[in-house]
């Protein structure tokens, strides 16, 4: 029972974080930030955004219309927490630019 309070706890804490972040930052700056650390991160070595980087990791271009934040964040913080067969490596950096990552991710929507 204390795990689930202590997970639910870090749950909350996390959605009560970013819009923290997108309210010191402003949202444009976040996902400015974000987009600095993709490059900076090496994302796309493995995966493409508007046709340009690697083709392993797949095609973020659409990727804020086909997912939320809460699961991008955990799946980012730790992908076989959610995907077992998931090759991408967990990510290396504090919270403050996890949720940078996940706004500019969350930005990324193709015109319908």
């Amino acid at each position: 029972m204390i795990k689930y309070i202590f997970i639910l706890m870090i749950g909350i804490w996390m959605v009560v974080f970013s819009f923290g972040m997108r309210f010191a930052y402003g949202e444009e700056e976040l996902v400015e930030k974000g987009k600095q650390l993709y490059t900076q991160k090496k994302c796309g070595l493995c995966h493409t955004v508007d046709g340009s980087g690697g083709k392993k990791g797949g095609d973020l271009s659409d990727e804020g219309s086909k997912r939320d934040a809460e699961w991008l964040t955990k799946y980012i913080r730790d992908p076989k927490s959610l995907m077992p067969e998931a090759k991408m490596p967990a990510f290396r950096g504090t919270d403050e630019e996890l949720n940078a990552l996940v706004a500019y991710l969350m930005s990324l929507k193709k015109a319908k």
